[in-house]
């Protein structure tokens, strides 16, 4: 069992079988939105236990590629693990060390999106103006205004929308949400999804929480690092 976590061959067939279920998962998920539409508002292991538990024959790929990525994760811990314990020289050390920081880059974003579906919160809903939301942690979320910039046309050109954020009672940040342009305060990103302006002005908000976040930057830095020092040193030596 360990030759075959230790072998490329492992890693090479783990990764055409990812490609395959992510294929097939481009085609399940447009053809079942009532299913995976709600992975953007849930956490994951919530909507794994609400939504995909009770449609196997919908989600059978996606239990699938979670247990090839289970099985990618165990090959390169036990990789890095037999490559760290070899002999090292300054010559190669470079060349040796590279390929490790590319792993563990990886192994940090996979940790980042276990925290992100396991803990955390994300929420969202309409809100009219003048009108509060609790959230967890004892805030609450208040909109003052929805801004929308018609054009000649009579088309929105742009859009935003005043809010506050409440911790205990206080207030503790405040900012003009718009698209791209969110609101950050404490790890937690308040997002302006859309508007309404039929009846009371209102907007789409959306309130999440990632405690990988960092970890998933971290990893993202170290994964670049480790791949461009790798593609320098064989560049070099080619």
């Amino acid at each position: 069992m360990k030759n075959f976590f230790l072998s490329l061959k492992t890693t090479v067939w783990l990764l055409l079988a990812l490609i395959v279920m992510f294929f097939l998962g481009s085609y399940m998920m447009p053809a079942h939105r009532g299913i995976f539409g709600p992975m953007n508002d849930m956490l994951l292991f919530d909507w794994m236990q609400e939504v995909a538990f009770p449609n196997p024959w919908q989600t059978w790929w996606f239990f699938a590629s979670l247990a090839l990525l289970v099985l990618l994760t165990i090959n390169t811990l036990v990789c890095s693990f037999q490559a760290i314990k070899g002999k090292w020289s300054r010559s190669d050390f470079l060349l040796r060390i590279s390929p490790q920081i590319i792993h563990i880059g990886f192994l940090c974003i996979l940790l980042a999106h276990l925290l992100g579906a396991g803990m955390g919160y994300r929420l969202s809903g309409m809100l009219p103006e003048g009108a509060s939301a609790k959230l967890p942690e004892d805030r609450a979320l208040r909109l003052l205004a929805v801004r929308v910039t018609l054009d000649p046309a009579g088309h929105p050109r742009d859009w935003g929308a005043d809010v506050e954020v409440y911790e205990k009672g206080t207030r503790v940040a405040a900012g003009c949400l718009g698209p791209n342009r969110p609101l950050f305060y404490q790890g937690t990103g308040i997002y302006l999804k859309s508007f309404d302006l039929d009846r009371v002005p209102s907007a789409l908000l959306m309130v999440n929480k990632d405690p990988g976040a960092l970890w998933a930057l971290a990893g993202g830095m170290l994964f670049i690092i480790g791949s461009a020092v790798l593609l320098a040193l064989k560049w070099k030596r080619a």
